[in-house]
């Protein structure tokens, strides 16, 4: 039956003018022919829901495999971890309240913080006082702005230091108005009164640091963690010998003055046996 219409499409095919007819009797030859070529389909043969079943047994097998081995294999692995998590928990426990109760208990740290502040709360607003509580007294122009410039606990203003010195103690006299040696003894005298001047300066503003390192120390026990105090109490020496150095400085700055001072009635010493030369040269060229 196939093959007479294939026949027959075909003779229409070539009978049939050009155009739309042509090309709608090729599409039917071409249909007719891969109909006889491709395979047939084949009915299925008993049950046709036995394909179902069989994929439905193997999925449930799979799935007793997987809980199978969930249970004989996972859950004896997952239960010693638990039971290790716990036992290194007890542990850590344990271990805890040594450090919080016997090696750093925690009381005894709150209550060294809480003495810490309850100090600074005390004593660091009267001593920021009497640090800051003013004794200028001068009351002239000049002398007032030379006590201003010795206690601003500034190190970079020595000219402004020296001018007003020069102001209040008046400048240098000139040669044709004093003894060369005179002279000399007002110059180093004002030279070493300006350099203690500028000794007691720095001495000022080291004294401020130290103070700022005090209070940051004083700070840190209140909020320092176990087992820091060394480090604190490390930089507090750090502190203690940089002041110490200091406490030297000025030292040495007083042992100078204390030197110029002798230099100075050493000085008057010699001048006065100086003036004694030329006062007896004077006499003698008189009498000639």
């Amino acid at each position: 039956m196939k093959m007479l219409l294939l026949m027959s499409a075909a003779l229409l095919f070539v009978t049939s003018k050009p155009g739309a007819t042509k090309v709608m009797v090729c599409g039917l030859v071409l249909t007719l022919a891969f109909a006889m070529v491709g395979p047939q389909p084949a009915l299925a043969q008993g049950n046709p829901f036995g394909g179902i079943t069989a994929i439905f047994n193997t999925v449930n097998q799979v799935a007793s495999n997987i809980l199978g081995f969930i249970n004989n294999t996972m859950r004896p692995l997952l239960e010693g971890i638990q039971s290790a998590a716990q036992a290194l928990r007890s542990f850590l426990d344990q271990l805890r309240n040594l450090w919080e109760q016997i090696v750093w208990p925690i009381s005894e740290i709150n209550r060294a913080r809480a003495l810490a502040q309850q100090l600074i709360g005390t004593f660091r607003g009267l001593l920021n006082s009497l640090y800051s509580i003013g004794v200028n007294s001068a009351q002239l122009p000049n002398p007032s702005r030379l006590e201003e410039l010795m206690r601003n606990r500034q190190i970079g203003d020595h000219a402004q230091l020296v001018t007003a010195y020069q102001q209040t103690f008046g400048a240098l006299p000139t040669p044709a108005d004093v003894h060369v040696e005179e002279r000399n003894l007002v110059d180093v005298d004002d030279a070493l009164a300006i350099d203690q001047l500028m000794t007691l300066k720095m001495g000022d503003a080291a004294a401020d640091r130290v103070l700022q390192a005090a209070e940051a120390i004083e700070d840190e026990g209140t909020r320092l963690a176990p087992g820091t105090a060394a480090m604190v109490a490390a930089a507090a020496y750090i502190a203690s010998v940089q002041s110490q150095a200091h406490m030297q400085k000025m030292i040495a700055g007083q042992m100078r003055q204390e030197a110029a001072r002798l230099a100075h009635d050493t000085m008057l010493l010699k001048r006065g046996a100086v003036f004694t030369r030329e006062s007896r040269t004077k006499v003698t060229e008189l009498n000639r």
